[in-house]
């Protein structure tokens, strides 16, 4: 999987000094420190030898909030302070073969899946140094190389994923499906993915975190979605919007059965993209589901069309899906797809009903005015939609 098409002339040294300034610096600078961690971080860079990391502060506070994306959208956090919050956590890594854990990522197998924030005793090999990154992922801190990691005590894990983690004859995709059904978040289940600590034994290894964000977000959907594609098709078009952070949304859905395509806006300036021209990033998915990954919108993909059929499956109707992504340079450092995820799932509290089919060409040309040919050309819902008998 990759992070998508990009625009030319991305500068991630402007994100990188645009955290800088205003970042303030939270970590203590020292090599050994007890404090509490409830997530873990494994990159993709060479891998499967691969880099996993506890991510904590450098002193004894609760961290929850530092990681929790859900409270973020819900305090309508501005930029800077999720991204402060992300930059007071240290990366407290170690190389390791993805399909080979060793005992200090047995520990953060447990940290992981735990319920609340573990104690946890760390040893880095040097004292760690703030520099900010602005990942296209998330903002990241710090990173240091660890010596030791020690529990302070057993941490109390969720039981619900504990079961999984001892049932190795379960597939991991079956693991993710059943987590969803008994109620634990799609965040929990990512975290567990990532831990590999899911699936039949001889196919586990760690996943990297944006992998195993947007295939769990892939794997909940694609659930979701067979069951809609059961349900009577809606009667009317609808049409839902919600903005955060210079991320504007237009959500219509159609009468019809099921169909999805997601366009991204990439404005001047926003994030990843520094030319003079807006540029469009675009994917589709018929009836059927795809064959292959969303290149062009990447996560943005998954984590849309999950929300989007965590509503439908509430109403119990199927339809075809256009969302509209704005990304404006108020948005000028990546905070990961969480943000694409909880505003598109907040969208759907306000409804309005567009009468006649001409008027989704209508709102879209009203809202994007001297981009509307670039992003009808792109389209294959704004191309192919007429009204007729099998419609409505």
């Amino acid at each position: 999987m990759g992070y998508g098409k990009l625009a030319k002339g991305i500068s991630e040294k402007e994100v990188q000094r645009k955290l800088e300034e205003v970042m303030p610096s939270n970590l203590e600078n020292k090599k050994d420190f007890r404090a509490k961690s409830k997530s873990i971080f494994v990159g993709s860079h060479n891998h499967p030898n691969v880099n996993i990391g506890t991510l904590s502060p450098t002193k004894p506070m609760d961290p929850t909030l530092m990681d929790q994306p859900k409270k973020w959208y819900q305090k309508k956090y501005n930029l800077e302070k999720i991204a402060s919050l992300r930059t007071s956590l240290l990366n407290s890594k170690q190389k390791v073969n993805a399909k080979k854990p060793n005992k200090l990522v047995k520990n953060k197998q447990e940290i992981a899946i735990s319920r609340k924030p573990a104690d946890i005793e760390v040893k880095l090999d040097k004292k760690p140094f703030q520099s900010f990154k602005g990942g296209r992922t998330k903002p990241i801190s710090a990173s240091a190389n660890l010596e030791n990691l020690k529990l302070g005590e057993n941490p109390s894990v969720e039981k619900k994923i504990e079961k999984k983690w001892y049932d190795t004859e379960v597939k991991a995709q079956t693991a993710i499906e059943e987590l969803t059904k008994s109620g634990i978040g799609n965040y929990q289940i990512q975290q567990a993915m990532t831990a590999g600590v899911l699936g039949k034994q001889n196919k586990r290894k760690l996943v990297p975190t944006r992998w195993s964000i947007t295939a769990t977000d892939d794997t909940i959907s694609k659930k979701i979605r067979n069951q809609a594609q059961t349900y009577p098709q809606l009667g009317e078009i609808e049409y839902y919007q919600n903005s955060y952070l210079g991320n504007n949304f237009h959500i219509f859905l159609i009468p019809g059965t099921w169909e999805y395509e997601l366009m991204e806006l990439k404005r001047p300036k926003s994030v990843w993209n520094q030319m003079k021209r807006t540029y469009i990033a675009h994917n589709y998915e018929p009836y059927n589901g795809r064959t292959s990954y969303a290149e062009e919108t990447a996560g943005a993909f998954y984590a849309t069309r999950l929300a989007v059929l965590e509503h439908l499956q509430k109403r119990k109707r199927q339809c075809k899906v256009l969302v509209i992504r704005e990304v404006t340079p108020e948005y000028w450092a990546p905070l990961g797809v969480w943000i694409i995820r909880e505003t598109v799932r907040d969208a759907f509290k306000n409804k309005e009903t567009l009468d006649e089919h001409s008027k989704i060409k209508k709102k879209v040309a009203g809202e994007f005015r001297f981009l509307y040919k670039r992003i009808k050309n792109k389209s294959k819902l704004l191309n192919s939609q007429q009204r007729n008998l099998a419609d409505f």
